[in-house]
């Protein structure tokens, strides 16, 4: 389904569960602001509302929260992209390269009280890897391959697989893949799993309250004692309550910084972000780390995007540095590859990636496409045009999207632009309209096995394939076999130089997570898919 698909994933989703303590990602002036404090309440402003609380919904504003109510068996440096223990204090990976042994943290236990042992790994893992039909529950597009878990005793678990999985650590770590939740969210049917109220994790913080779609309070689990070895600290967490608040318009999120109303504010607009900082506020930028913000060609749609010279000369029309520089911000990297800066494995493909309105015009030339009088281009009486709507989940899409329409038009191209509300946007998306020739969105994990992910069919299908490109299929299933990180390399530029060979994808910018903190905020930081890990924030008084 497209829902799932392109909230990262929009399903999957993605990602990397990154600790704080990893890199400088807290908050400016900490240094100067004396030792860390417990106790306060923190306001955290979202501009998207808290919708369907299942594990895979890696949508933005939920897993700024999920992010700290479950642990992970491992966590990731989002750094070096190193993987280190967590609630799994070692592992072997079998000669075969099938299995991993996972040897669990002794004492570690859910919010209820009850433990975290090889048997619930174990019930979370099938149930991620097998789906459960009677509760609604479908497989995990992360556990490719999976084959089940074994106890072999009560805190050592191995984990199987029918091929080899390059990249399964990582899946460990992450959110949305690798959170391990108690029997009685198990139990519960996809419905169940929805609610906020049902989570129980053996995270540092647990759900207090709910506010329908609008908002969430966490408070502090006054025992939690098994943070990560890079975390700052051990022991509780510094802060007492999280609020979680729903704010959609850019403006107010921005003033609520200035006027203390709220500490953190999420998707700070790049027009906003001199404001911030110039009220006595500071910007934190994280890279998502995965898949690049895109179009993604649906190649199953009634659109001239099913022409491979369409594709490539829109490729050779989108000017990324235009776009960063017009509408975006240095807080945004000009995407040079599939995958956004600092990926692990990530290659290069700048010379797929350059502007050449020449290029575009020769293509669209050659392909039969002729100029207007009012220069968009027909053939056989159809005019060069595609409809896209704005992604709702990105803080910049609109205005990416304005542009790119200039950009194309200057080819004769002619793009229209839709607004749509959030549940009217999903719902659009998950229909696989005709008239969806391309779609944005971007999957995030910081693992290159993001490829296979989001491109193969029998997964994401991001290009929404009917008819299934086996080459396609094969290369990104080929790297998560390499355990080799050379060859592994070639693998991944193997891939990128398919896909923008065809045309199939259109990097639009490397998205980002923008950040406004208020200055009593320290010791802030995220995940590598930048979602929030507040177990080392504190305020100042």
């Amino acid at each position: 389904m497209r829902n799932i698909r392109f909230r990262t994933l929009m399903a999957v989703a993605a990602v990397a569960a990154v600790l704080a303590g990893c890199g400088d990602s807290s908050s400016s002036g900490e240094e100067s602001a004396g030792p860390p404090v417990y106790g306060g309440t923190l306001q955290f402003y979202d501009p998207i509302q808290y919708n369907a609380w299942t594990p895979t919904n890696s949508i933005w504003s939920n897993s700024q929260v999920t992010n700290n109510l479950a642990d992970r068996l491992t966590w990731q440096d989002p750094k070096t992209g190193a993987i280190e223990p967590w609630l799994a204090s070692s592992w072997q990976i079998g000669p075969d390269k099938l299995s991993y042994t996972f040897h669990l943290r002794p004492g570690v236990t859910f919010s209820n009280g009850d433990p975290v042992d090889a048997a619930i790994v174990k019930a979370n893992y099938d149930q991620h890897g097998f789906g459960d039909a009677k509760l609604g529950i479908p497989p995990d597009t992360f556990f490719s391959d999976y084959q089940g878990a074994e106890v072999l005793d009560p805190l050592t678990v191995r984990i199987s697989f029918t091929k080899p999985n390059a990249g399964f650590l990582q899946v460990a770590s992450t959110y949305r893949a690798g959170s391990i939740l108690a029997r009685p969210f198990l139990d519960k049917d996809l419905n169940g799993q929805g609610q906020a109220r049902n989570w129980i994790g053996s995270g540092p913080f647990v759900v207090e309250s709910v506010d329908g779609t609008t908002g969430i309070t966490l408070k502090r689990r006054d025992d939690y004692n098994w943070a990560p070895t890079g975390s700052r600290h051990q022991g509780k967490a510094y802060l007492e309550r999280i609020v979680f608040k729903t704010v959609p318009e850019a403006g107010t999120r921005v003033g609520a910084l200035q006027s203390g109303q709220a500490q953190i504010a999420r998707n700070i607009a790049p027009y906003d972000e001199d404001t911030v900082t110039s009220g006595g506020g500071h910007i934190e930028a994280f890279p998502v780390q995965g898949e690049t913000n895109k179009l993604a060609a649906q190649l199953n749609s009634a659109t001239p995007i099913t022409d491979e010279n369409v594709r490539l000369a829109l490729q050779a029309a989108t000017d990324r540095d235009e776009i960063n520089r017009t509408v975006l911000s240095p807080s945004y990297p000009v995407p040079t590859s599939l995958l956004v800066k600092g990926t692990p494995g990530r290659g290069d493909a700048t010379a797929y990636l350059r502007y050449d309105l020449k290029k575009a015009d020769a293509l669209l030339d050659a392909d039969g496409w002729k100029k207007g009088a009012d220069g968009i281009r027909t053939k056989n009486g159809a005019r060069l045009h595609f409809d896209i709507w704005v992604a709702p989940y990105y803080q910049v899409s609109q205005s990416v999207l304005e542009l790119l329409q200039s950009q194309w038009k200057k080819a004769g191209v002619e793009l229209t632009i839709h607004s749509a509300s959030q549940t009217e946007y999903e719902a659009a998306e998950g229909a696989h309209r005709p008239d969806w020739g391309l779609v944005q969105g971007q999957t995030s994990r910081a693992e290159p096995d993001v490829l296979r992910t989001g491109f193969d069919s029998s997964a994401a299908n991001e290009l929404d394939e009917t008819t299934p490109d086996q080459k396609l299929n094969d290369l990104v299933r080929a790297q998560a076999f390499e355990f080799d990180p050379a060859a592994r390399a070639k693998d991944v530029r193997a891939i990128e130089d398919y896909v923008f060979s065809q045309g199939y994808v259109i990097p639009l910018y490397d998205e980002t997570q923008v950040f406004g903190l208020a200055s009593s905020v320290h010791g802030f930081a995220t995940e590598s898919t930048a979602r929030s890990w507040l177990y080392d924030t504190w305020l100042s008084k």
